[in-house]
């Protein structure tokens, strides 16, 4: 009921908007690239006479009100990599498709925005991701990767070596919705966390949100990723190939109907037994992903895309008995698979429907299966077990967009989620001659839910010098007899104090209908998806900011501050002593729940937008708790990523036409830590040891210098690159993991272990 009045205000707000808007001209058409026929996302399009200036969609569509009057509209559309057009529309003119050339090389027009940069945008927290910029991102092991990319950004926790997980302004990995395609991915690592799942070869398009989601965005408190991957050539088959240290690529595309229907096939794996020649690691590690899209126009105005992702990792673990008196087969294994069917239709140039279904799952697996033997090579003994969990989505989507003129558009929608969670399940089986015959079937309950989102929101670019973007989502969910429900309201202010400077201010609710337990002492990587239930309600977050905004008109720089705060509620986690995978206890004893946070923090970020060298200078200013009543005796700890102070900072130059350089530096204080304080002997002679409040020890300082060189060669039939790169160029030994051992002699000893020194390497692509 509550949605109900809160749309028929909306909708009565906008029709007295539209009401009072001023009659103009419409003109309407699609941006694409001239050889390949791929929409181009995010094109502006520009009215010099007026100085106002629209975006293409995630269609490659716009449509911008010009004066009635022939001689007041001349119209310019650029986009990163592209020659700018310049056109004067007749009077009559109300269809106009561009179709850019790309710009083999202009080293003084590299741009990441145009024209139309301004400081009074109605978004915030966000950034938008540059494809030049993410290629030319020197590359561990010569693999580019876009959370790599990201984690250089203010708001995004440093996390250290071997991690590509994002932790966005104190949030966990959970907490952040990634999108590829309209697809949300639980997962987004492989290789132990050494890279993404996103295929930086696929990425057409991709934006981060940090809290200020538009509401057509939910589930999550921390963060949106969405990406967009390429659809495909229209008029022209290709072939790409990809050697590198880490992994090995291959991508076909081209048209099912020349001019009306394309596709895109990609399929990746590791090269070379990497963690056995780098770390002299006695694990055999395998991951594969492969990416299809299908993309069919049906007519000029409705278009079809079908997407498909798979994609899986696996550590087998040789621990056979050097003595033959036992054989092993361990591993443990984690994937994702989704697809995505999206239907777009333009009813009109101002209306745009767009309809998906798909389905996702992730699953995490160990095995272990032990034979042991006798001197005679007789087997004696079996231990067999294996362990699932689980989550799987059904969904549906319906959204419409609305644009009454150049600086108001509205948005309204449904979103439908079928949840199946299975949280672990273990068979475990033994028999022999030493050991006891043991069948057990164990597991946390299966379960359902049913999970419904309502949303709406308006856009207002430039009115009387204030933007806006206001949004509702109410969320319902259905689990068991159980039903959540709660209304978000997003809301985000600006107000133009100059042509060049600008103030906002946000807030928003978010809430998120599971919860991730991690068991740090299972396998790579052990993270559990439970579903909110009467004793853990779903986890909520409710964010306030303010931003300043300095974006000069005739400067390649932009300047933003940020002020976050951020509280969270009903968080949940596992219970200190408890062994997730063994303990299949009730859920009352597993977790700690009803925990609370809070994070707090600055980000400024400096970024050159234009010319020869681009780049960012962003750093951080932060903090984040947690408190549980079940946990640290119920007294505020610091959360696990909390990080007091980090800097990410980027350059790219373009060098010659065919040669790039890039180098990355990151700084951050240390992560908190666990550590033995002191250790005591028992009455049997063991050491045991005495551990203090949780992470009350703080890491060694993180920071590392990364440089790349990126030569391309083109000639009439492909195109090859040779990416070399150099991570950790002056070989710091950055913390890792810390290991503690009980001496009787000296007490306490700690180890600490890095995990990269200086590491070069070289990899080839070609494309033809």
């Amino acid at each position: 009921m509550r949605f109900k009045t809160l749309l028929f205000f909306f909708v009565l707000g906008l029709s007295v908007i539209s009401n009072a808007a001023k009659k103009e001209r419409i003109i309407t058409g699609t941006v694409s690239d001239s050889k390949s026929g791929e929409v181009l996302i995010g094109a502006t399009i520009f009215n010099i006479k007026s100085g106002k200036g629209i975006s293409s969609n995630a269609q490659g569509h716009y449509v911008i009100w010009v004066s009635n009057q022939c001689d007041s509209v001349v119209l310019e559309v650029s986009y990163m990599g592209y020659i700018k057009q310049i056109k004067t529309p007749t009077c009559t003119e109300t269809n106009i498709d561009w179709k850019l050339e790309p710009a083999s090389f202009n080293l003084t027009g590299v741009e990441v925005t145009s024209n139309s940069r301004k400081a009074l945008d109605p978004k915030l927290s966000s950034f938008t991701i540059s494809k030049s910029e993410l290629n030319a991102l020197p590359g561990f092991a010569g693999e580019k990767d876009l959370l790599k990319y990201l984690q250089l950004t203010p708001g995004v926790q440093i996390t250290g070596d071997g991690n590509s997980n994002l932790y966005v302004r104190g949030g966990s990995s959970d907490q952040n919705l990634f999108l590829l395609d309209d697809m949300p991915l639980y997962h987004v690592s492989h290789v132990g966390n050494l890279t993404s799942t996103f295929n930086a070869d696929i990425i057409k398009n991709a934006e981060i949100y940090l809290g200020s989601f538009p509401a057509e965005y939910g589930g999550r408190l921390s963060s949106v990723v969405d990406v967009r991957t390429i659809d495909g050539d229209l008029n022209k088959h290709h072939q790409s190939l990809t050697l590198g240290m880490l992994t090995s690529k291959l991508l076909f595309d081209g048209p099912l109907i020349i001019g009306k229907a394309s596709y895109v096939l990609s399929f990746r794996m590791n090269t070379i037994p990497f963690f056995k020649w780098l770390f002299d690691m006695n694990v055999d590690f395998s991951m594969y992903d492969t990416n299809l899209k299908v993309n069919y126009i049906l007519s000029p105005n409705s278009r079809l895309y079908l997407s498909f992702y798979k994609g899986n990792d696996a550590m087998i673990y040789n621990v056979d008995g050097t003595d033959n008196t036992f054989k092993a087969d361990i591993s443990t294994s984690w994937g994702n698979t989704a697809t995505s069917l999206r239907y777009n239709y333009i009813f009109s140039p101002q209306l745009y429907l767009n309809l998906i279904a798909g389905y996702t799952k992730y699953q995490y697996a160990e095995k272990s299966n032990l034979e042991f033997f006798n001197v005679d090579r007789v087997l004696e003994d079996k231990f067999k077990n294996n362990f699932i969990s689980n989550i799987a989505d059904n969904f549906v989507v319906l959204k419409s967009n609305y644009s009454f003129n150049n600086n108001i558009k509205a948005q309204i929608g449904y979103n439908f989620i079928y949840h199946t969670y299975q949280p672990g399940h273990s068979i475990i089986q033994q028999s022999g001659l030493n050991l006891s015959t043991v069948n057990i079937d164990l597991g946390y309950p299966t379960s359902n839910a049913f999970d419904h989102n309502l949303f709406a929101d308006i856009t207002i670019n430039n009115l009387y010098g204030f933007g806006l973007n206001a949004g509702i989502r109410e969320n319902i969910i259905q689990t068991g007899k159980t039903t959540f429900h709660d209304l978000q309201p997003r809301l985000i202010l600006s107000r133009k104090i100059t042509n060049e400077f600008a103030a906002k201010i946000a807030y928003c609710r978010i809430w998120q209908p599971f919860h991730l337990l991690s068991n740090n002492g299972a396998g790579i990587p052990a993270d559990y998806r439970i579903p909110a239930m009467d004793i853990a309600p779903p986890a909520t977050c409710n964010q306030s900011s303010l931003a300043l905004n300095y974006i000069p008109e005739y400067s390649d720089y932009e300047f933003s501050a940020e002020l976050y705060y951020k509280e969270m509620h009903n968080l949940t986690d596992i219970k200190e002593g408890v062994t997730y995978t063994a303990d299949y206890s009730n859920w009352v004893n597993i977790l700690a729940t009803k925990g609370n946070g809070i994070a707090k923090g600055i980000e400024l970020l400096l970024r050159k937008v234009k010319g020869t060298s681009t780049g960012w200078i962003g750093a951080t200013l932060a903090n984040s708790t947690r408190q549980f009543n079940d946990l640290n005796g119920g007294k505020v700890f610091p959360d696990k990523y909390d990080r007091l102070f980090h800097i990410g900072c980027f350059f790219q130059q373009q060098v010659t036409k065919n040669l790039t350089f890039s180098a990355t530096w990151v700084f951050g204080t240390g992560l908190p830590y666990n550590i033995p304080k002191s250790q005591y002997e028992d009455i049997n002679g063991n050491y045991v040891l005495i551990y203090g409040d949780l992470n009350e020890y703080r890491q060694k300082t993180y920071h590392r210098l990364d440089v790349g060189l990126s030569y391309k060669v083109q000639n009439r039939k492909s195109t090859s690159i040779w990416d070399f790169s150099v991570i950790n160029v002056y070989n710091r030994r950055n913390p890792y993991l810390y290991q503690t051992t009980s001496m009787s002699d000296w007490g306490v000893k700690l180890y600490e272990f890095s995990l990269f020194p200086i590491l070069p390497s070289l990899s080839y692509s070609v494309r033809f």
